[in-house]
């Protein structure tokens, strides 16, 4: 009994929204052929005999375009240049701090012209030659360092 009161319930819900307003109206929305939505009163679609005859070559048209856009590159190109220049000019990047350059602090490695034209310290210290008292032994058994006798 507890089904067929279920599907009585469900059948009567559906007739009632079938019956509503609401569900009409969301049908209307669907169609696109209402005459009141129409944005233009007695429109129609246009036809090929509407179209007009070229007047000009299809190839002047397409120079005279093509210089016109050409024009347009150099342009941007020109002002994308004078862009850079400018601002290549006026940003600060990351320069050597001014300190830096009061100090003579210098960051880069001598190169070899550098090297050879200094000129050779004056003095040099001599290192003696040094006796050796004991001479080093070569071990003829090795010496092992785990537990003896296991």
């Amino acid at each position: 009994m507890g089904t067929a009161t279920a599907i009585m319930s469900i059948m009567n819900s559906s007739r009632i929204l079938a019956r509503s307003s609401v569900w009409k109206d969301s049908k209307r929305l669907f169609s696109s052929s209402l005459v009141r939505r129409k944005a233009l009163e007695n429109w129609k679609r246009p036809s090929i005999e509407e179209l007009g005859v070229p007047a000009e070559s299809w190839q002047t048209v397409f120079a005279k375009n093509q210089s016109r856009f050409n024009i347009h590159l150099l342009g941007g190109v020109g002002f994308f240049g004078l862009t850079l220049l400018a601002a290549y000019n006026t940003v600060p990047t990351n320069n050597t701090p001014d300190f830096v350059h009061k100090t003579g602090f210098v960051t880069t490695m001598p190169k070899d012209e550098e090297l050879l034209t200094a000129e050779a310290p004056t003095e040099t210290e001599s290192v003696d030659e040094v006796d050796v008292e004991e001479p080093v032994q070569v071990a003829e058994e090795p010496v092992s360092r785990g537990r003896q006798g296991t």
